[in-house]
């Protein structure tokens, strides 16, 4: 991917508005008798198999260029003072362009904690280790992005070695591997194949929230909006996915504040990723986006003790209703 076109997703992502989804169609019930204090909730988790004191991480966003750079540098920044994980940007560019490398090397001279590598299945399993061992990377993503790759004039036609290179990086990286989407969903098609392939974590990564079909669309002055029939809700993904058993489940695509969090943990995820919310704080000076930070968590807390439950392990028995 070319620098300019890394930018230019930048550019189109944060002209985008908050826009409606299913979470909106997700009732919560409450309690007035909580018989809890705000210091009574615990809002730790684990993420990947390592333990964390959130339930949301930053996801992945960018890398490649001197305006990702600074996106990076600054974000990198804000994950260390809460300790929370960082999805890297996609880390493919760094293998045709040497120059990008040092836009992903900035999250770990920031970042003592959890990082997440990023690459598409393109890459080999050496070309995993590569990346991984770049910024000494704690997990690897592989992002599925066949529809983002078909209407991208520069982007991929062949996705004939993709199951196979995911197989190999699941069974030799001796890291966990996170498979998700890029803002469409992981259809249950898709998931059965990624479970054959040895995947124990997947990121469901719904519609709800920024669209590359959008972003492309915009890039290129064609309508692609018409493939936004394939989509499928971030909240109608971790519904399908209710009985799941095997895989431990993620969830982004369309969490536009903690509210949004509580109802992905009700449904099943263990964990949220937000990029959008977090590349709006790059608008701010540092000590402003750290306060936002603090907000959120609070929030979580609030509605926390809303529901009248203290860990996150309790909202498994909150009451919801569709409507």
């Amino acid at each position: 991917m070319s620098k300019n076109r890394k930018d230019d997703h930048i550019n189109i992502a944060k002209s985008f508005k908050k826009k409606s989804n299913m979470f909106d169609k997700i009732l919560l019930e409450g309690t007035d008798l909580p018989d809890l204090s705000m210091d009574d909730i615990d809002l730790s988790t684990e993420f990947l198999g390592m333990k964390v004191p959130y339930p949301f991480y930053i996801n992945a966003m960018t890398g490649g260029s001197e305006k990702a750079h600074k996106i990076n540098e600054f974000l990198s920044k804000i994950a260390d003072h809460f300790n929370l994980p960082m999805v890297t940007g996609s880390q493919s560019i760094m293998f045709k362009d040497p120059s990008s490398i040092d836009s992903f090397k900035v999250i770990r001279n920031n970042h003592k904690g959890i990082i997440v590598g990023n690459i598409n299945p393109n890459m080999t399993l050496e070309q995993a280790q590569v990346a991984v061992s770049t910024i000494q990377a704690n997990a690897l993503s592989i992002h599925l992005n066949v529809i983002q790759e078909l209407v991208m004039n520069e982007g991929d036609r062949d996705f004939r070695l993709w199951s196979n290179h995911i197989e190999s990086v699941v069974k030799h990286l001796n890291k966990p591997v996170i498979v998700k989407q890029v803002g469409l969903g992981l259809s249950l098609k898709t998931i059965q194949k990624i479970k054959t392939l040895g995947v124990k974590y997947i990121d469901v990564s719904g519609s709800g929230g920024t669209s590359f079909i959008d972003i492309e669309s915009t890039r290129s002055a064609k309508d692609y909006s018409y493939l936004n029939d394939f989509s499928i809700d971030t909240a109608q993904a971790l519904i399908n996915l209710k009985n799941e058993k095997d895989l431990e489940i993620y969830a982004s695509g369309g969490i536009r504040h903690p509210l949004d969090v509580i109802k992905s943990l009700i449904l099943g995820a263990k964990a949220c990723g937000l990029s959008k919310w977090f590349l709006d704080l790059t608008d701010l000076e540092f000590a402003a986006a750290v306060k936002k930070v603090e907000e959120f968590i609070e929030d979580l807390k609030k509605i926390m003790l809303i529901l009248g439950v203290s860990s996150l392990k309790d909202l498994k028995q909150v009451t919801y209703n569709i409507v």
